[in-house]
This record gives structure tokens, sequence and C-alpha cells, in this order.
């Protein structure tokens, strides 16, 4: 019983000790927040209308992502929340009523690069669109 008790503690004090190494992300600015002070953070947008499909995206995190539409016109899209698979989408779509996306609108977010399906059977994420913003790719960083 005696070595159940100091291996109990031993746990215990272990578990604390990893919690408190921990480094806190909390106070550390989320979505668009992040970029603030960032030079290709652009004026905000009301809708960004991509005639149905988006041409492609990349810098994606759990709760921003990167949109391109054309070759020249780039827009960050910061989600409500977090996107679980966001951050390592291999394929997003738009789901939007209208030919141009709004605020309330959804990115349907997958892992696989081929279908929406990424092979869970829970389906792709629906991750719903909080604000937009135009992205300055060229200005750097």
């Amino acid at each position: 019983m005696k070595t159940f008790q100091i291996t109990l503690i031993i746990l215990i004090t272990i578990g604390l000790t990893a919690c408190a190494s921990s480094p806190q992300t909390s106070n550390q600015p989320k979505g668009i927040a992040a970029y603030a002070d960032d030079a290709r953070l652009g004026e905000q947008v009301k809708k960004i209308c991509f005639n149905r499909s988006i041409d492609g995206f990349y810098n994606a995190t759990r709760d921003t992502v990167v949109l391109t539409k054309g070759v020249a016109e780039d827009y960050i899209v910061e989600v409500r929340g977090i996107c679980r698979n966001l951050a390592t989408a291999k394929s997003i779509a738009v789901d939007s009523t209208l030919s141009c996306v709004t605020r309330g609108d959804a990115l349907i977010v997958s892992t696989s690069a081929f279908s929406l399906d990424d092979g869970t059977g829970v389906g792709p994420d629906r991750c719903y669109i909080e604000k937009m913003y135009r992205w300055n790719k060229d200005l750097g960083q």
C-alpha cells in the first residue's frame, strides 16, 4: 500500500511540474490580431467574390488562412473559434449561397488533397468566417 501511495505522489508531482513548465500561450494574440504589426495585413473587407471557387490557399493556422483569388489578390480570413484541421488542410472549399463570401459563410476544410472526405468518417470541418482582410504578400514581413 505504501508503494502505491509513493508512486501516486510521484506521478502527481510529475504531472503538476509538467503543467507548470508548459509554455503559456494564452497571452499570445490569436487570429488576425496576431498580424497587427505585419505590413502584409491590409484593410478589412466585407466580401470576397471568388466566382464559386478559390484558386489556392497558404499560411494556414488553427484560426486563419490566406485565400488566393487569381494571381494577384490574396485575403487573410479568420474563422470563429478553432478550426480543427485548418492548419493541416490539403483542400478547402467555400460554402456560400452567393458567388461572394461574407462573414458567417463557411470554409469546408479537409485533410485529403483529393476530396472533402478526410477518411475519418466524421467528414470535413465546417469553419465559419469571422473576419476578412486584404493580404499584401509582396510587402514581406
